[in-house]
């Protein structure tokens, strides 16, 4: 018997911790979907508000903006003399007018290669480079950038946002 109870220990001890975790992690996740709901309610609440007060950054809103988001970030070698001077790697989003929303997704193939070719073309130019150093070269990518996708999307396309660029040099 003393040989057997060490083992009965153990179990009883898995068991009661296994349920114990059970009941907390159904208890915590009801709490977070309730706090969760009420996170929801007050943002539709503050852009509500935003649209009532002309969209918050001083001119009018002619309606709510989404954002395409990319699945994946852009990943552009930058070469010189036939060699790779640095990796840089973008993590871009399009704001589009809230009405495009429902279909902007089905537009992602046709961006991603747009973008892709219009960052290559820059690459080889020298202009991705400079973008971290000039902000004309910033603003002037953006704005390309723009054009591309509202050839694809049209009107809809308001914005290029530049989330994150990362620069590995060899």
């Amino acid at each position: 018997m003393s040989k057997f109870l060490p083992i009965l220990i153990i179990v009883v001890a898995a068991l009661a911790g296994g349920g114990g975790g059970f009941f907390l992690k159904t208890s915590s996740a009801s709490a977070d979907a309730a706090e969760e709901h009420t996170d929801n309610d007050s943002h539709v609440s503050e852009d509500k508000q935003k649209n009532k007060s002309g969209g918050g950054h001083g001119k009018p809103s002619d309606g709510i903006s989404n954002y395409l988001k990319f699945k994946r970030q852009f990943v552009i070698p930058v070469m010189k003399d036939g060699k790779p001077e640095m990796l840089m790697v973008f993590d871009i989003n399009i704001e589009v007018d809230g009405s495009f929303s429902d279909n902007a997704y089905s537009y992602e193939p046709r961006l991603r290669d747009a973008i892709l070719t219009q960052l290559f073309i820059f690459a080889n130019d020298g202009d991705l480079t400079q973008i971290t150093e000039s902000t004309e070269t910033l603003t002037n990518v953006k704005a390309v950038l723009l054009e591309t996708a509202r050839r694809i999307m049209g009107d809809s396309a308001r914005e290029i946002l530049l989330i994150d660029i990362g620069i590995q040099e060899y």
